[in-house]
């Protein structure tokens, strides 16, 4: 683990500290030198703030940097420092964007296209079906989806990605210790076997209604694009418009009826030229000069399988990318007996193994 990771994360919990002053402390001090200034030089630092310095004098915040780290440890949540080569690099160059994230999933942040979906939690079925096309009709390509797992458009994104094994990350609120809605559980669950769940907030920290339109900046931080699906006339939605603009990202979104009241925020992000207009996956493939790739078409089998065979390739047929424990689980055959059939499905060239023991089809 990154050595400087505890200084750092404890300079994140003095209060009343942003990220952009974070950063401008760490320009003239680094992290693990700052709490051994003199009261001298954190005054000259400090400009005689005394409610800030008083923090760099007890052991308070590193009290409980170390905490969240040992929870962290246990749970299997990785801390990602803004120095890590981990920390995704198109968030680690907004000049708001946290020291450190909290991340738990299986989820390396590469080349992929990463495009944003957001959208009122009131979505109709307006709203619904533009994302079910979109997600299908872009499953093909090598691109990962962002959202907040937030009802409505968030959680429809998040589920037409499942639906398709498209890697999806959902931008938190809170803490990695719950998950909010408590509705979202079971799809937070199946994100961290393709994606991750993000925040920037540690398990101490409540769910506080300016959480919300602060993780916004991050799910545009993250993206090359973000699509605003239905809004009002204000929204946590468009919150993530302007820090994409803001952040030079491209926006786009979706028209709608001039009198239907979720479409009137988009409407205007399109009239006032803040957003591109977007029908379908082909005016966000044609922007950034991508072939549309076509679809997959499933095998043929005409390879007699065995009872054992047949059963755990039908299941993957209908359950996609499962880890091999809820696999032996599910079907009631013993590991030993599994990784046999797994491997004999695997060199006949119907399914392949991915990282974290996960099985699906190839």
């Amino acid at each position: 683990m990154n050595p400087n990771l505890l200084p750092l994360l404890a300079l994140t919990y003095v209060p009343r500290l942003g990220p952009i002053n974070q950063r401008k402390i760490l320009k003239t001090v680094e992290a693990d030198q700052i709490w051994h200034l003199s009261p001298k030089e954190l005054k000259a630092i400090f400009r005689n703030r005394t409610d800030l310095i008083r923090y760099f004098q007890t052991n308070e915040c590193f009290a409980l940097a170390q905490k969240e780290m040992d929870y962290c440890e246990k749970h299997g949540i990785e801390i990602l420092s803004y120095q890590d080569i981990s920390y995704p690099e198109k968030l680690r160059n907004c000049s708001d964007a946290p020291l450190v994230l909290f991340k738990k999933g299986n989820y390396n942040f590469d080349n992929k296209l990463h495009i944003g979906i957001v959208g009122t939690r009131q979505m109709t079925s307006y709203g619904k079906k533009f994302i079910e096309k979109l997600v299908e009709d872009l499953s093909s390509q090598n691109i990962a989806f962002v959202s907040g797992l937030a009802y409505g458009c968030d959680i429809e994104a998040h589920r037409n990605c499942l639906k398709y094994q498209i890697p999806n990350l959902a931008v938190l609120a809170h803490g990695l210790n719950r998950i909010s809605p408590a509705p979202h559980k079971k799809e937070a669950k199946e994100i961290c076997e393709n994606g991750a769940l993000l925040t920037e907030y540690s398990t101490f920290h409540n769910a506080e209604p300016l959480n919300f339109v602060l993780r916004n900046r991050i799910i545009a931080g993250l993206c090359d694009a973000v699509i605003v699906v239905e809004s009002d006339k204000r929204g946590g939605a468009l919150a993530t418009a302007n820090y994409a603009n803001s952040y030079n990202r491209e926006v786009f979104a979706v028209p709608g009826r001039i009198e239907d009241r979720l479409s009137f925020g988009c409407n205007e992000l399109i009239q006032s030229n803040q957003a591109y207009m977007i029908r379908d996956a082909n005016d966000l493939l044609n922007y950034f000069n991508l072939k549309i790739n076509p679809k997959p078409i499933q095998k043929e089998l005409f390879i007699d399988l065995n009872s054992d065979q047949d059963l755990v390739y039908q299941f993957l047929v209908k359950s996609g990318k499962k880890h091999i424990d809820e696999i032996a689980l599910s079907l009631q055959i013993p590991l030993y007996k599994l990784n046999s059939v797994l491997l004999e499905l695997e060199l006949m060239g119907l399914i392949k193994p991915f990282s974290g023991k996960l099985y699906g089809l190839n």
